[in-house]
């Protein structure tokens, strides 16, 4: 085309305005304020008490579950942030290093007693996976819609660290209708629950977050 100006005005005639995203912290506070009464209402089946605070071990269960708030709010921070070009990527030294507090905690939290009926053929374990995995489907559809506004050169990264965000908001969700004590087979479904999530984050929003879709 010799008519450049033509060119250029069919351009600027089709151009949309840019929306500036919300900055980090507006944009996590907001997914988490949207995903706790998501996660619970879709995990409402799985519901069966709440609970109880003056049991041994409570303190350390309420750290935890604090813990989990602190742990998804810096893993989603890290993602959002990831997920613009040109930012400098988050360190991941602090939820790394908060990962492992958290680790210690539940394992510190493991009871020897016997576990009750049906846990030790994954009854309770399979209860409580269900209830994360229900918990995380709304956080798992936020984080791609969230991520798809600004797609990411480092897509599955972007996708691993907020499927942790929803598995660790999943997670605290349950710590509220859950024994303080954990068994371990209990607390191993609980682990593979928040690698399922991570994963199924990855497969089902690559598409939806890779550049040039």
């Amino acid at each position: 085309m010799r008519n450049h100006d033509q060119l250029i005005n069919q351009l600027s005639a089709s151009a949309q305005p840019v929306r500036r995203v919300w900055p980090t912290a507006w944009r996590v506070a907001g997914w988490i304020a949207l995903a706790l009464p998501c996660g619970a209402l879709t995990s409402w089946a799985f519901h069966t008490r709440l609970t109880d605070w003056s049991q041994p071990g409570a303190l350390v269960a309420l750290a935890a579950l604090l813990l989990s708030l602190v742990i998804a709010g810096s893993t989603l921070a890290a993602a959002f942030t990831l997920s613009i070009a040109g930012r400098k990527p988050v360190s991941l030294r602090w939820p790394l290093l908060m990962i492992g507090i958290w680790l210690a905690l539940n394992l510190f939290n493991l009871t020897s007693e016997t576990p009750p009926a049906g846990a030790a053929r994954l009854g309770e374990g399979i209860h409580c996976y269900l209830f994360m995995l229900s918990a995380s489907l709304p956080m798992m559809l936020m984080s791609v819609f969230t991520l798809q506004r600004t797609r990411s050169l480092y897509p599955a990264r972007s996708l691993a660290l907020s499927g942790c965000g929803s598995a660790f908001t999943a997670s605290m969700l349950l710590s509220l209708c859950h024994d303080t004590h954990l068994h371990l087979i209990d607390f191993s479904m609980h682990l593979a629950a928040g690698i399922t999530i991570v994963v199924l984050t990855v497969v089902a929003g690559r598409r939806w977050v890779q550049l040039g879709d």
